[in-house]
């Protein structure tokens, strides 16, 4: 086969082209991630106090996993930070060592949310229940997870909380 100085151009330019664009298809994306540098500005500590009142373990277990991320973007950013988690109202069920009265349904859902409460006590971030949510639906404070420590009252802890800086992130 006789190739010409115009046909080995060509193919030359052919594979130049495909090599491009396999290395553009296999090439990750680099994007940067946001960041919050104004909110962070001049900060090298802060502190929060989240409240949880969340009546669907899904739900709850999901917002556990954002102040995880919370905690971790913080501290990726510079920012020293002390977090509390207070649990009040019917969140308190997902709290258990039995899981008495927790549906087949949500069984998972409690699971995770269990989980990410250990997983946060390893980043140092303590999670409060409130005792006046145990009585209501029922529960002995021995009877929850030794990853949570029962209060008294959720309000108060938040009241405290705040009148010694905490901001305070109500979730519900």
């Amino acid at each position: 086969m006789h190739y010409t100085g115009k046909n080995i151009l060509l193919l030359t330019l052919t594979l130049f082209a495909l090599l491009q664009s396999m290395i553009a298809v296999s090439a990750p994306l680099i994007t940067p991630q946001p960041r919050d540098t104004q909110s962070l500005h001049g900060l090298s500590s802060a502190k929060a106090v989240f409240m949880l009142s969340i009546k669907d373990a899904g739900r709850l277990s999901h917002v556990l996993n954002v102040v995880e991320k919370t905690e971790k973007g913080m501290r990726a950013q510079g920012v020293n930070t002390k977090i509390i988690v207070v649990i009040i109202g019917p969140s308190v069920a997902f709290l258990t060592r039995n899981r008495r009265g927790i549906s087949y349904k949500d069984q998972r859902n409690v699971s995770a949310v269990q989980k990410s409460i250990h997983k946060l006590k390893a980043l140092g971030i303590r999670t409060e229940v409130c005792s006046i949510a145990l009585r209501g639906m029922d529960i002995a404070p021995a009877n929850i997870i030794p990853d949570v420590q029962a209060v008294g009252n959720g309000f108060i802890s938040a009241i405290g909380y705040q009148t010694q800086g905490y901001a305070l992130v109500p979730v519900y």
